[in-house]
């Protein structure tokens, strides 16, 4: 792949762990800032991003490449977008999978060559909305397309079959989190077809306080114990509507091929990953530090974690504990875990009790 123009040129990082979020290790960037400018952004720069390992080449072994790990990975210049079909290209014909998290709507114009991976589920496509009202989009978003835009491209991509959904990705007190406002936005994304809807709180980022126009917002996230309320109340909100529209609020992840002595211990560590995440939206940090510890430790096994649970040798993986042991045999023997279930009824319930 040859540089396009000065402002961009592939770069591919290394995570030192799996990033569960996406189902990435390795992600590429283009571009030396993010194009779109966001307000609230607190990785603008790749010099203000650190924990990152620089690396030359994409790994022999297929895995999942993330496309847009600080900065988003379509331009609104079209003419820098010819890099990324390049990089798509390139993966495609190496028979790896993708995760794409973008602002924009050019994604449109590569929607041929996702298609193709969606042939072979090696893709995820999920697209930031933070509101509908474009005027407040201008405000927070810099030059990212209108918030119409992107659902039309969401929807555009849905009918072609790419799997597809919504990160509401931050959630700022006071500026995007009223509850009507979350309402009419998970209805869009719902009708527009989203397949997940993701959500996070804000990461502070001192430049945007200082804007007069958030300083309400400001003032909250002074107040640490009236932002933790709002948070909560905020996260049983939306658990509650997404429940109601049956919207997952976590990717689904890609599987290569049913044959990898890997895949079992990838499935598994899907299962873990996710009931640490009940367990920290219902803020059990205990249980929640546990299961996450031990998704990324059984993520790392090599040999065949179904030999592994019949020749009773779970015990011997550090970070596996026996309340573990027994979620990992189950999904093993049986493909699901009842605790995920229960957690996932219990939560939603007690969600929709206090909404």
């Amino acid at each position: 792949m040859q540089k396009k123009n000065p402002m961009a040129y592939p770069i591919i990082t290394r995570l030192k762990n799996l990033d569960f979020w996406y189902w990435c290790r390795y992600y590429i960037d283009v571009y030396r800032e993010c194009p779109y400018e966001c307000e609230y952004c607190n990785t603008r720069k790749k010099a203000h991003f650190s924990g990152l390992t620089y690396i030359r080449g994409i790994p022999e072994e297929k895995e999942t490449i993330g496309l847009g790990l600080i900065s988003d990975i379509y331009s609104w210049r079209d003419r820098e977008n010819e890099t990324v079909h390049e990089i798509l290209e390139l993966l495609d014909r190496g028979g790896y999978g993708l995760n794409i998290v973008t602002k924009s709507d050019r994604i449109i114009d590569d929607s041929d060559l996702l298609g193709r991976f969606a042939q072979m589920d090696r893709v995820r496509v999920t697209f930031t909305i933070l509101t509908l009202d474009d005027q407040l989009s201008r405000a927070l978003e810099g030059r990212s397309p209108a918030p119409e835009q992107r659902l039309d491209a969401l929807r555009r991509l849905r009918g072609k079959g790419i799997p597809a959904g919504v990160a509401i990705s931050p959630i700022i007190p006071c500026i995007n989190d009223d509850e009507h406002t979350l309402c009419s936005l998970v209805e869009a994304c719902r009708d527009a077809g989203a397949q997940w809807v993701l959500f996070s709180g804000f990461s502070v980022v001192p430049r945007f306080f200082q804007n007069p126009l958030w300083e309400e917002a400001a003032q909250i996230h002074r107040d640490e114990l009236l932002l933790r309320k709002r948070y909560e109340k905020t996260k049983k909100f939306l658990i509650s509507l997404l429940r109601k529209d049956g919207l997952p609020f976590r990717i689904p992840r890609i599987t290569f091929t049913l044959y990898n002595k890997k895949r079992t211990a990838q499935k598994v560590s899907e299962f873990l990953f996710n009931i640490s995440y009940l367990y920290e939206l219902l803020e059990d940090d205990v249980r929640m530090m546990r299961y996450r510890r031990a998704a990324y430790m059984i993520e790392k096994v090599n040999a065949s974690l179904s030999t592994i649970v019949s020749n009773g040798e779970l015990g011997y993986i550090k970070g596996v504990n026996p309340e573990i042991e027994g979620v990992i045999e189950e999904v093993v023997l049986s493909g699901d875990s009842s605790l995920y279930r229960d957690l996932s009824r219990n939560m939603y319930s007690e969600a929709h009790t206090l909404t």
